[in-house]
This record gives structure tokens, C-alpha cells and sequence, in this order.
């Protein structure tokens, strides 16, 4: 079995999608399968999926709840009861999966295998994070830090691309993500180095003194020092900008 976090909650159960009815129950399996190796207490489930209104809920309620998703999975060792609380029987979760792939391409040394590593670990995401329990606080709160582990792959395979020398088909994509990211210095570093090298340095020297006033009026700082680095090897037009090895140093998040 695995649980699926990374768009609507639900299982896969021998390779068979199985939905999950109401949102609490939906809640309880995401907070289960998110709080990692261990026993997650019935006290911490409570507070965790009822948030504010947890002072009403009692243990029989989520034990009504764990044993319906027993019943939905089809398996009554998917979830175990055991003292303090309950943990997932065998199985695993999309964002295990995912969070192995991304630490996998981002280390790893072959450019190509990044990119087919760090999409494989995209492919994971059917949509938003956690999108079918949305107002559960501490769902939210998880859901907003997949969402960062999202944009750190996608940031990582532009990254890998790069290196792989295909930075004219990467400019659209860069352009539309400096506009959604005004502060967001790494993408304002990938799309700086992306412009460069299709031999747009006037653009790319633009970006970086849009960014450095965005910067500036919003934060009260100056581009990191990487990016400043960056800006200098623009204005030298140091050959060292169209090797791939300098592009991941400094385009390293």
C-alpha cells in the first residue's frame, strides 16, 4: 500500500487507486502517513486533524475513524493500533518516494540522470499537496512545506538542464517564474544564466538590476553573494559561464 499526499489524499492498494471518503478521515490518514516512522499518539492525531476543536473530540471517534479506513484499504493491519496511539502497518507514502528522488538528483553527479531522476520525482505531485483537506491547520501547514519541496525539485531540474546546455528552451519557463517569484534569487540567477547564453547579456544584466531594486524595496537587502558573482562573470563575459560545473556552483540553492 501507499498513501498519497501529493495532490488528493487516497491509497494505492496493489497498484489500484482506492479514494477515501470525508474529511476527517481523509485528515486522519494524512496526519498518520505524514508523521513519519514511529507511533503517532491518539492525543497528537486529535489535536493534529480537529485543531481548535479537539477539546470536544474523543478517543472513540478516531478509533470510529481508523477502523473505517481499515474497512476502505481492505487490509486490518494497514493501520495498527498500539499503544500511545496508532502507526501505518507495511506500506509507504508518495512523499517518501518523492523526498529519495530529489536527493538523488540533486547529488547526483551525471546532469542526465538528474533530469530524469528529479522528473520522475515531479511526476509524483497529481496536483497540489493535500489539496482535499484544506482548513485543517496543521494539514495546511504541511501542505505549504510539499509545496517548497516542489519548487526545490523544479528549481533543481532547471538547474540539471542548464548543465545539460538547454537553456534557450528554458527561457520561457524562467521568464514566467521570475514574474510569479519577483524575490526568488535563485530563479532570477537561472534565468540570468539562461539569457547569457542564448547571448542576451544586456537582458541578463537587466534581471539582475530589477531584482537587486525589488530586493531593496521590499526586503532591505542587497542579491546574495552568488549572485553578485554571477553579475560579475556576465559583465567579464567569463568564458567559465558556459561550462556546466560553474553553472551548478553558482546556481546551487
Amino acid at each position: 500500500m501507499r498513501v498519497r499526499l501529493l495532490g488528493p489524499v487516497d491509497a494505492l492498494v496493489d497498484g489500484v487507486p482506492v479514494s477515501i471518503s470525508g474529511l476527517r478521515r481523509r485528515a486522519v490518514l494524512a496526519a498518520l502517513a505524514l508523521h513519519g516512522e514511529g507511533i503517532a499518539g491518539t492525543g497528537w492525531l486529535i489535536e493534529a486533524v480537529w485543531g481548535a476543536e479537539a477539546g470536544g473530540v474523543s478517543p472513540n471517534t478516531l478509533q470510529s475513524h481508523m477502523s473505517s479506513l481499515r474497512r476502505i484499504l481492505g487490509d486490518r493491519t494497514a493501520i495498527v493500533a498500539r499503544p500511545p496511539g496508532y502507526l501505518l502497518g507495511s506500506g509507504t507514502t508518495d512523499v517518501t518516494e518523492a523526498r529519495r528522488l530529489i536527493a538523488r538528483g540533486e547529488y547526483c553527479d551525471d546532469p542526465g540522470e538528474s533530469v530524469a531522476t528529479l522528473r520522475a520525482a515531479l511526476a509524483l505531485w497529481r496536483d497540489r499537496a493535500l489539496i482535499d483537506v484544506g482548513g485543517v491547520a496543521w494539514l495546511d501547514e504541511q501542505a505549504a512545506s510539499l509545496e517548497r519541496l516542489r519548487t526545490r525539485a523544479q528549481l533543481a531540474l532547471i538547474r540539471a538542464r542548464l548543465a545539460l546546455g538547454e537553456h534557450a528552451q528554458l527561457e520561457p519557463e524562467l521568464e514566467r517564474l521570475a514574474l510569479a517569484r519577483p524575490l526568488d534569487e535563485q530563479v532570477h540567477a537561472q534565468l540570468m544564466l539562461a539569457l547569457y547564453r542564448t547571448g542576451r547579456q544586456a537582458d541578463a544584466l537587466g534581471v539582475y538590476r530589477r531584482l537587486r531594486a525589488a530586493l531593496a524595496d521590499n526586503l532591505g537587502i542587497d542579491p546574495n553573494q552568488r549572485l553578485r558573482d554571477l553579475e560579475i562573470a556576465i559583465l567579464r563575459q567569463d568564458p567559465a559561464l558556459e561550462e556546466s560545473a560553474l553553472a551548478v556552483r553558482l546556481l546551487a540553492g
